[in-house]
């Protein structure tokens, strides 16, 4: 499988017209591509484990440390140095995309509803790639 871009990624988060309100329902989709990508990096953390049947046999609740985001990802999004991912990462909670406590990063009820899980969960369960990082990671 090819490494996704930026714009290919940011075109799995959910954005179908629900009502007038939509920019308040869903306001990643005002954001640059970066920092809605960084969405889908975070729902595959964090999300997708809790979707995937080998991964939700163990009932772990998954996070993530700011480091080891900043480490795997930080590159990869084309952001600005490390100094970035702290404002995004501001963004995304302010929005309860995701909740920080100390440096650990836990989902929040908007990352749960922003992505487009039906075509995510085809992609990550395919994915070789998404499957050897979860077994090195949870040792699974």
């Amino acid at each position: 499988m090819k490494p996704l871009s930026v714009n290919e990624m940011s075109a799995y988060l959910r954005s179908r017209p629900v009502q007038s309100e939509q920019e308040e329902m869903y306001p990643h989709r005002l954001w640059e591509p970066a920092k809605r990508a960084a969405l889908v990096i975070l729902w595959g953390l964090l999300i997708y484990p809790q979707l995937d049947p080998d991964l939700r046999q163990q009932k772990r609740t998954y996070s993530i440390h700011v480091s080891q985001l900043i480490n795997l990802f930080g590159d990869a999004l084309g952001l600005d140095g490390e100094d970035a991912w702290p404002a995004t990462l501001r963004l995304l909670a302010r929005h309860d995309y995701i909740r920080i406590k100390g440096e650990t990063i836990t989902p929040g009820t908007g990352l749960f509803v922003a992505v487009d899980a039906a075509k995510m969960y085809k992609m990550f369960r395919s994915s070789v790639l998404s499957r050897d990082i979860f077994q090195r990671r949870f040792g699974t």
